[in-house]
């Protein structure tokens, strides 16, 4: 049977139609959602060697630069194998001349048929037998080197000096335990991340400019990352929210502080 339309649901129909079309798009509301500020990446800083600390070059709270020395293991043992190296590499290397010298006499008097092919061939494995410990000489000098060089533990990047977990003649050991000396927190870009119900967050892309106020200040920010999935306990539960925000040199900003962040309309 076809439905018959009266003018009454007719004009409720349109009308409606012409509200919805009028009504604006759900937007984030303009006081924006909570959100606590953290470092932009944070580092834990651990010994790539076994050896006893002999110095600590920075302070908690410190600013680092990328590269910069944080701490310095005792070297005594890796320079005394280095020198060991060095010179067993020297005595290889004459011992690979004579080698090559045997090597080349023989295949001289094997052309002039004066000696058999065994013993050309006893000559050439000697050359290959010095050769190759020559190589795994320079293979250890190498390592030795790679050694020295993690003794000085550098900043793997520009940041501020968190907290620091070890102390002058402490003895590390990665193979045991990997000790963690020092966190390192980088600042720029710093984040904000927060919890928003699923509706606030169906309203969010990454990539979308928001603001970060924090108490005065008022920072550019973009949205980092928007969670799929809630996260934390009830009534707090929320879908995580990440933004990214540099805070620049001016401002005074730590990991902990409550900000508010709102979308830039």
């Amino acid at each position: 049977m076809p439905r018959v339309f009266n003018a009454s649901s007719l004009l409720t129909t349109v009308g409606l139609a012409a509200l919805l079309a009028l009504a604006p798009l759900p937007v984030l509301a303009e006081d924006g959602f909570d959100a606590r500020l953290d470092w932009g990446e944070r580092y834990r800083i651990t010994a790539p060697i076994a050896g006893r600390i002999e110095a600590i070059e920075v302070r908690p709270g410190e600013r680092v630069a990328a590269e910069a020395v944080l701490f310095r293991l005792d070297t005594r043992r890796t320079e005394a194998d280095l020198r060991a190296a060095r010179a067993a590499i020297e005595r290889l290397q004459m011992e690979l001349a004579e080698a090559e010298r045997e090597r080349d006499k023989a295949e001289d008097l094997y052309d002039q048929t004066l000696i058999a092919a065994r013993e050309l061939e006893l000559a050439r494995i000697d050359y290959a037998t010095v050769a190759a410990r020559l190589a795994e000489a320079r293979a250890q000098r190498d390592r030795v080197r790679a050694d020295l060089e993690d003794a000085v533990i550098r900043a793997p990047a520009d940041g501020h000096m968190v907290r620091i977990d070890a102390s002058v003649g402490q003895f590390v050991n990665p193979a045991l335990m990997p000790p963690v000396l020092a966190i390192l927190g980088t600042r720029d870009p710093m984040r904000a991340r927060g919890l928003v119900p699923a509706t606030t967050a169906a309203e969010l892309e990454p990539g979308d400019a928001v603001t970060v106020v924090v108490a005065e200040q008022r920072l550019s920010g973009r949205i980092a990352s928007v969670g799929w999935e809630p996260t934390g306990e009830e009534p707090e539960r929320g879908y995580a929210v990440e933004v990214e925000f540099s805070p620049g040199d001016a401002t005074s900003l730590r990991p902990g502080q409550n900000a508010r962040i709102e979308r830039d309309h």
